[in-house]
């Protein structure tokens, strides 16, 4: 949430000619606004959705897949993501304030009712800081999506033509399996959230 992934993802896909995805996207499509399942069902019954959409997901390649910020707080989903490419994504807590804010905070069902975001924020962020480093994270505070890319193949992402992440598949596996999924785990502080893009918030 707020750390870019669905702008930065969008871009990465279409530079590296693989597919988007957008976990957040997949669940409202199917079952509505995400606020609205939190007020209706609860978080449990999302993070049961959101397990369903990367279970989905996890065995497809030549994707690039943006996650909501709770998605590696989850053990099952962790297990399900292995052995792609994954990065968190994160900004400080101003600057994720400021550009949810754009969206609006109440479609935020972790800030809706917040009456200082900001803490709210920083709070997330901390709990969540030990998940999201067990993963590879790019401070996008301040950064262009351009400048997120480079960041990204300057971490080590396989930012490139498709043919070039083939070629470079192929020669570091030396085997038949050259689709290679890309998830970056924006890591966002709240909802966010992955190649795998995964925002930490």
């Amino acid at each position: 949430m707020g750390t870019g992934k669905s702008s930065v993802g969008r871009r990465l896909a279409t530079i590296t000619g693989r597919d988007f995805v957008d976990t957040d996207a997949e669940i409202i499509a199917t079952h509505g606004a995400i606020a609205n399942i939190f007020d209706r069902d609860g978080e449990d019954h999302f993070r049961e959705l959101e397990r369903g959409v990367i279970s989905t997901l996890a065995p497809r390649r030549n994707l690039v897949i943006a996650t909501g910020g709770g998605t590696l707080l989850d053990a099952d989903n962790v297990l399900a993501l292995m052995g792609n490419e994954i990065f968190t994504l994160t900004a400080d807590s101003d600057e994720i304030v400021r550009r949810i804010t754009q969206d609006g905070l109440e479609i935020r069902p972790l800030l809706a009712d917040a009456e200082d975001p900001v803490a709210v924020v920083d709070a997330l962020l901390s709990d969540r800081s030990e998940a999201y480093g067990r993963f590879t994270t790019v401070d996008t505070t301040g950064k262009s999506i351009d400048e997120v890319i480079d960041a990204l193949r300057d971490a080590g992402a396989t930012v490139g033509s498709q043919d070039e992440v083939i070629a470079e598949a192929v020669s570091a596996r030396s085997s038949g399996d050259v689709a290679v999924t890309l998830i970056i785990a924006l890591a966002v502080a709240v909802l966010i959230v992955l190649i795998v893009l995964v925002m930490t918030f």
